[in-house]
């Protein structure tokens, strides 16, 4: 009984037409219920703007919180922590019929998930390029690079990382032409900030590749889809961006 009634409580507070949720032994509970509704709409509203602060610039405050409501109603929270919630904006937003106008917003909200989780990730300590140069060469070919728990990767057909850039704070407004092409990207915690890396394709394939694959694998299945990528250069961007935390060699973590 007590679980059935906790899922009628949490299914009540979400739902638009809502009727008092069963358990409600007074009147006035019925108005704590209300108060307790409001706060909960509240709060995962501003959580939702908080982590879509640029979705919000660019389509004002009124039109964010229409589209807010709706996805609580659709998306309610699953998890403990705020942080988690707000994972499907960007679905939802491709399906949102008021925003089919602005076809890049999906991905602009992409981005700002993915900052968001980069924001919130673990630390990791960079290693220098040299550690690489400190193994035994019968253990290069099967070397993987653990790369830093913040780093995401995204493609977009639309400038999303200079829609992002304009929209920080204390940043005067500049126009973007949409035409000017979409972009590969890396994104990371640098310290406290958020990096946001244009890669070529070939360095952004060869990167997709160092999370599932040894190095040399990585590299070698860049090589065929690109085959002017130099594999030095790109390693070179990789560690001198900090992006390197350990290296293993099979399952066994030999530097950090």
């Amino acid at each position: 009984m007590l679980a059935a009634l906790q899922h009628n409580w949490v299914m009540t507070l979400y739902r638009a037409d809502r009727q008092p949720a069963e358990g409600l032994r007074h009147p006035w509970d019925e108005v704590r219920f209300e108060i307790y509704h409001a706060s909960l709409l509240a709060n995962l509203t501003h959580a939702l703007a908080d982590t879509y602060s640029v979705i919000e610039k660019l389509v004002g405050r009124p039109f964010f919180e229409a589209a807010a409501q709706l996805y609580l109603r659709r998306h309610p929270s699953r998890h403990g922590d705020i942080h988690a919630f707000g994972g499907d904006f960007a679905s939802f937003l491709e399906q949102f019929e008021p925003a089919q106008s602005l076809p890049y917003l999906p991905d602009v909200a992409r981005l700002e998930w993915l900052t968001h989780q980069a924001f919130h990730a673990a630390d990791g300590g960079a290693l220098e390029i040299g550690a690489l140069a400190s193994l035994p060469q019968d253990q290069l070919d099967s070397v993987h690079l653990n790369m830093h728990p913040s780093l995401q990767l995204m493609q977009s057909d639309f400038p999303v990382h200079r829609i992002w850039q304009v929209n920080q704070e204390n940043v005067s407004a500049v126009s973007i032409d949409l035409d000017e092409g979409g972009v590969n990207l890396a994104i990371f915690r640098d310290g406290m900030d958020i990096a946001l890396m244009p890669l070529a394709r070939a360095d952004y394939d060869f990167l997709a590749g160092l999370r599932e694959k040894s190095l040399a694998n990585a590299s070698d299945l860049t090589l065929l889809r690109h085959t002017d990528f130099d594999p030095g250069q790109a390693l070179h961007l990789v560690f001198s961006q900090g992006l390197v935390v350990s290296l293993l060699v099979g399952d066994v973590l030999c530097i950090r």
